[in-house]
């Protein structure tokens, strides 16, 4: 079942979410988190499996509301 709850997600989910939501690119994240590209892809999947969606845009929709300030 989809989560609407920020204390489902990893803390490193919660950094690549936070990037996701300002408009980085999986490069961007990857470079920024001394990560490979790779290792953000596998965090966007299981993001994308903890709200339901299937894409990066409707991540950013259905997170939005739960991060903003």
């Amino acid at each position: 079942m989809p989560t609407n709850n920020v204390q489902d997600f990893t803390e490193r989910e919660l950094q690549v979410i936070q990037m996701l939501l300002e408009g980085k690119s999986t490069k961007l994240i990857s470079s920024q988190l001394s990560i490979c590209t790779r290792s953000v892809e596998h965090h966007l999947t299981h993001i994308y499996e903890k709200v339901g969606v299937c894409s990066r845009t409707e991540a950013v929709i259905k997170l939005l509301p739960l991060f903003e300030k």
